[in-house]
């Protein structure tokens, strides 16, 4: 099996590599999240992954840590910092027992891999944004798919969490069933 914090520490790598090439203009882009340009959507990973990490270290969860981006010039070196943070609270704290956010309490390899998964999909959201190819690395795919197709999706889709899942061919290689089931196009 699969490390979970290791399959964590290379989603953060591979999506560096999106990150570091941003220019300022394109923070503005839409993105596949409703409502969200490329700016949101990095508030909205970074924040969440500070989340997790706080959760880790025992303290208290916050669902609000404004705007980590800025103007973008600090950009590469903010997500180099929050992932290392993050994959360190998550290699200390250990995956066992439970943690508890404010969206509910959850086993912690379950918590593990919902992290692993706004890393994961947030970086196809960013590449696709912009337009740059993405190859998500299928291991990845196959735990963060693995969880979510057993998670009753109806409350979430309904309070826009993820969109409606697009059809793709059952043939489809899992990044793009598991883009498609989280409500974007592959």
């Amino acid at each position: 099996m699969t490390d979970l914090v290791d399959a964590l520490e290379r989603a953060w790598a591979d999506g560096a590599e999106h990150v570091t090439s941003l220019t300022a203009d394109q923070l503005a882009q839409p993105t596949a999240c409703a409502d969200w340009n490329v700016k949101d959507l990095l508030n909205h990973t970074l924040g969440e992954s500070l989340m997790f990490t706080e959760v880790n270290r025992r303290e208290p969860a916050s669902n609000d840590h404004g705007d980590v981006v800025g103007d973008g010039s600090a950009l590469a070196a903010t997500w180099h910092r929050v992932a290392q943070d993050n994959v360190r609270s998550w290699r200390e704290g250990g995956l066992d027992g439970e943690r508890t956010y404010f969206f509910g309490t959850f086993p912690a390899p379950a918590s593990a891999i919902v992290n692993l998964g706004e890393v994961l999909v947030h970086t196809w959201d960013l590449a696709t944004a912009v337009g740059r190819p993405v190859v998500l690395e299928p291991e990845l795919v196959d735990l963060v798919f693995g969880l979510y197709e057993n998670v009753p999706m109806d409350d979430l889709r309904a309070n826009g969490v993820y969109g409606a899942q697009v059809a793709v061919p059952d043939d489809a290689p899992a990044a793009d069933r598991l883009i498609a089931f989280l409500g974007r196009q592959p």
